[in-house]
Parts: C-alpha cells; structure tokens; sequence
C-alpha cells in the first residue's frame, strides 16, 4: 500500500514537469546499445531531427562511443541523465523500463519495443493487480509493440492489467533489411561494420547459429556430450570452405550480469573457439547487424528466424530436445510443423544437411520459398515498424 502510495505521489510530481520535444532510449537494463531502440533511435535522428534523442545507459563505454558521435548519451543517474528522463514526452525499451530509469520509466508515457518474435511459449504468471496500481496504469500512456496480436497475448498476459495497449507493428530493427535504406551502415556500430567487412573478406560460406536460452543456460549443441564429435563438423566445415558465426544468448554471456549464467557453457565456450571453422559474435553486437552476411541460420526456437525471413534463405532448424521441449515449454509457432525450415535431431543429421548445401546451393535455397514467405507474411502483418512508431509519438 504504501509503495503505491509513494508512486501515485512521484507520478504527480512527474507529471508536473513541462514535456519537451525530447525522447530518450535504452536496452538491457542499461548494458547494450542494440536491438529495436537502437534503430529507432538512429532513425529519427536521421529523419525526425525535430525531437531531441538521448541514449540513457548505465555503461561508460557505450556513453563514451555514442558521445563520440557528437549524439547525446548520459549515465540514468546522472543529473543530465535524470533531466531528460523527467522531461522527456516518451521512454523507448526493449525489455523493462530498467532499460532507461527504473523509476521514472514507470511513472511516464513509454513504448515497449520488445525485442522479437517468440516462437516458444513463456510460462504464464498469476498477477493480482492492486487497485492502486490500477489507478497508475489508467493515467500512464504506455504502449506495448508486437508485429502479431495472436503471438502477442504469450507475452502480454504476462504485465498487470491495463499497463500497456498493444499495438500491431513490424520489429524496427528490421528496416535494416529495406530495399528502400540506401545506407543501412547509419544502424551499426563501428565495430560491427569492421567485423562484416573482415568476415566477408574470407570469402566463405558463413553459417549463423543461434539458438534460444535454456533454463539451464546451456544452449550450444544440446545433443554434444563430447566435445571432440565437433571435430567432424569442423572438418566438414573446412572442407565445404565454410564457418559457423554463433552467437549466445544474452543471457549466457558473463557480461550480462544475469542472475541465471551458468559457466558450465563456458566448457562448450572455450572448445569451439580453439576450432579454426567457429566464430562468435560479441555481447555487444546487434544480431540483426551481421544477420544478412549469413548464408544459412541454425537457430532452433529462437525468434531470430523469423527476422532471417526477411532475406528469404534457408533455415535448419536444429533441435535435439525438441520433444522435451514441446512437453515442457511449447510453442506458439511450431517451426517444425509448419514446415519453413530444414530439420536436423541430431549432429549428424545437422552435418548431412551442411553437406548437402554445399553439394546443390540453388536447390537447398528454394526449397521452403513458397512456405517462407507464407510465414514471413503472418508473423510481420505489417511492413514497417517505423511509421508505427511516429504515429505514436505525435499522438503523445
């Protein structure tokens, strides 16, 4: 009671702040500069420069960088950092509002970006909202953004009543893959240009793999108990003049800071990396930046998959506990079912398909096109997220 009380306090004292043209921007509680705030971040500074843009972070180096690039950047503690998020007329997040402030997020017009498409079930929650609270979310303009209001309510049921309205839009990072971005370098960083540049020098087929987080935090080749039978797919790789580029999830990177890393992949971590054919992506890289160099995905329910339809290539969908999984966990789209994607059980059965890529490119890429695009066009209902997006805002 008395923390609801404390809040409808300091949303009032909020609320009697003068709003200024200014929006400001976060992800992963402060630690990244990536995924769709980051690209609509870029993208109003390029073409909206009537409202003022401000990165809130909680890391000096991304601080630092973005500073660098004469944009403005400021630490959530930060006096400066405070006054934007006071006066700012709208919060944009990926996740939670600890993206930017905490506090202050909570108790102001806000827009939750999300960060993708989620095939897979998430475990619901039994939210006995306080009135309150209630109170609060009925006076606060925030918005909840999703490309599918079928797949939306695995993820909305989740916040308190009233909190957020969905609303149907196309994930903004993906204007990345617009024929219409006649530069789309103006959404990496420096360091991810540098890094496309020197994986497309090698000249080679580039294989991303990226699964989805398992409640263990171990993700990388379920079905591999020795790590000497990766071997036999380095070889291949060798032979067939290809790399696989993996990626962990966030939640399995040390850096994240999650409460749920396990350093038992770090085993797995360490073994692939003292194999001349594997490649991994930094913490700090957007996977949406690197994803068009890829050949091929390996994902197995991972939403990255549905972003990769926007390239319209193939996809194997490797999934050695896929039973288990379908038990356990489940699906709002069943990547096996509806028959996108390559399938692969196995490692083995994964290294035959690598194989037969090599062996008939043309082939292997058509395979699923019909059926790609027929998933690519009921996931994203929606062609941009952008102007979703600015209709919002000048509606605040």
């Amino acid at each position: 009671m008395l923390i609801h009380l404390i809040k409808i306090c300091l949303f009032y004292l909020i609320k009697l702040i003068p709003k200024k043209k200014t929006l400001v921007f976060g992800d992963r509680a402060g630690r990244r500069f990536a995924d769709n705030s980051r690209y609509l971040f870029f993208y109003l500074l390029n073409n909206r420069k009537n409202f003022k843009c401000v990165w809130i972070s909680k890391d000096k180096n991304i601080i630092n960088y973005i500073r660098k690039k004469k944009l403005l950047a400021y630490h959530s503690s930060s006096l400066l950092g405070i006054y934007y998020c006071l006066t700012a007329k709208c919060h944009f997040y990926n996740f939670v509002e600890d993206d930017i402030n905490k506090i202050i997020s909570q108790l102001s017009n806000s827009i939750n970006l999300w960060h993708g498409v989620l095939p897979k079930k998430i475990k619901g929650l039994s939210l006995n909202t306080p009135k309150l609270q209630l109170y609060l979310n009925k006076r606060i303009k925030k918005q909840f953004l999703y490309p599918n209001k079928d797949m939306a309510s695995n993820i909305f049921d989740r916040f308190s009543k009233n909190k957020y309205e969905l609303k149907i839009s196309n994930l903004q990072r993906n204007i990345i893959f617009s024929d219409k971005e006649k530069n789309t370098d103006i959404y990496r960083t420096d360091n991810e240009i540098i890094f496309r540049k020197k994986l497309k020098a090698l000249n080679k087929n580039i294989f991303g793999y990226f699964p989805t987080w398992r409640e263990d935090g171990l993700e990388l080749f379920k079905d591999v108990n020795n790590l000497k039978k990766l071997n036999s797919l380095n070889t291949l790789l060798k032979k067939t003049n290809s790399l696989i580029l993996i990626k962990r999830h966030m939640n399995s990177d040390i850096r994240d800071k999650n409460i749920l890393y396990n350093n038992e992949g770090e085993k797995m971590n360490n073994y692939l990396g003292s194999l001349d054919s594997f490649v991994f992506i930094d913490y700090d890289f957007d996977l949406n930046s690197i994803l068009d160099i890829c050949d091929l995905v390996i994902s197995d329910y991972s939403g990255v998959m549905f972003d990769f339809l926007n390239l319209d290539r193939p996809i194997i969908s490797y999934v050695p506990d896929y039973i288990e999984f379908e038990k356990k966990i489940g699906f709002m789209f069943d990547p096996i079912k509806h028959d996108f994607t390559y399938h692969a059980f196995t490692i083995d059965e994964l290294n035959k398909l690598i194989n037969e890529y090599s062996l008939n490119k043309k082939e292997f890429i058509n395979k699923h096109t019909i059926q790609r695009k027929k998933v690519k066009d009921y996931i994203f209902l929606e062609s941009s997220g952008m102007n979703s997006v600015i209709s919002l805002i000048d509606e605040m």
